[in-house]
């Protein structure tokens, strides 16, 4: 493919991803109890998410890492996924519009042929890129959990 189709088709891709929606799942959180209002429930949720809080583990990073060393290196630098223009574009949006663009739409040579457990990996390797703190439990491929997991912490 020559260069000035792949910059034309990572531009395409970079304004169609732009035009994606950027719900955000803490607006659909329950009450936690009959106590708790649903309200101070999505509070402590956001409240969570937008300091850094996620669950995965270093290992886990250190996995995405070398998938994205032997998958993404071709055509990417680790240092696009935590410069400004990543944020500005990421900020607005969650871990799982992050998962489903990596699993559906890379590697571009072979898009959707990551497992889940490659594109989780990768999740997670770019978030502990953009500041989020690793934790005890591993991240899961799970859209609910994904998409409950702001990066408007990573526009700092």
């Amino acid at each position: 493919m020559k260069r000035y189709q792949k910059n034309l088709i990572a531009s395409l891709l970079f304004t169609l991803s732009g035009c994606a929606s950027s719900g955000n799942a803490a607006t659909a959180v329950a009450p936690q109890s009959e106590d708790q209002p649903a309200e101070a429930a999505t509070v402590a949720v956001a409240a969570e998410n937008a300091s850094g809080s996620s669950s995965f583990t270093d290992d886990q990073a250190d996995g995405g890492r070398e998938v994205f060393r032997s998958q993404c290196t071709e055509c990417h630098a680790s240092s696009e996924f935590s410069d400004s223009q990543f944020k500005f574009k990421w900020s607005r949006r969650n871990a799982g519009s992050l998962y489903q663009m990596i699993q559906t739409q890379m590697p571009e040579t072979a898009p959707g042929s990551l497992t889940d457990e490659e594109a989780v990996g990768l999740v997670a390797y770019i978030l502990r890129m953009n500041g989020f703190e690793p934790g005890e439990t591993e991240l899961s491929a799970d859209p609910e959990v994904l998409d409950g997991i702001s990066l408007s912490a990573i526009r700092n």
